[in-house]
């Protein structure tokens, strides 16, 4: 998939209550939620959890070489790792991997359907327009991701912001105009 290479400082700048300790310069390679998935330069949001708090694993991901991490309260991380302080990681997600994957969603038709029911075949149906509208369509949904009718799988209905940004910006990068899809409620 698409990935990107941005500074620190630029991925932030739409959080308008960081707080930064550290360097703010450092190149970023990689955003994750997932510490078995941090590397060299990544940044690492330690998203608080129902049953974990992603705070737990923030020095797993650093020892992986997260140079970053994203937190709601300061960690003793040693000076290393640069921390961004916000209100609310979750939140943050979303406009920090949007940033690091260049926005795709601003470069597509980009359309959510939720319900209960008939949230796929409507997907399907928008796909289907979309490529009678001369529209190159990609789908995203309960049965995986379509990129113009060839099916890929997908983790998730509704995948977390750093993977459905790099989901988006590998669509992008195939050429599709348009995307079909589904919302769960909760999400």
């Amino acid at each position: 998939m698409a990935s990107g290479r941005r500074t620190l400082s630029e991925l932030i700048e739409a959080l308008p209550h960081a707080e930064v300790r550290g360097p703010g310069d450092r190149v970023v390679t990689a955003v994750t939620y997932d510490s078995t998935l941090a590397r060299a330069d990544a940044l690492f949001f330690a998203v608080p959890g129902t049953r974990t708090d992603g705070h737990g694993f923030a020095a797993d991901a650093a020892s992986r070489g997260a140079s970053s991490v994203v937190v709601e309260r300061w960690l003793p991380l040693g000076e290393g790792v640069t921390q961004v302080r916000v209100p609310s990681v979750r939140a943050a997600m979303g406009p920090v991997a949007a940033a690091f994957y260049g926005r795709p969603a601003d470069r597509l038709v980009l359309i959510g359907v939720t319900g209960t029911n008939g949230k796929t075949t409507t997907t399907y149906i928008l796909e289907e327009v979309f490529r009678a509208a001369g529209m190159r369509p990609g789908v995203l949904g309960t049965t995986g991701m379509r990129v113009d009718g060839r099916p890929a799988p997908l983790a998730h209905t509704t995948p977390e912001a750093p993977d459905l940004h790099e989901v988006l910006a590998g669509m992008v990068e195939g050429g599709v105009d348009a995307v079909a899809m589904e919302v769960s409620s909760h999400g």
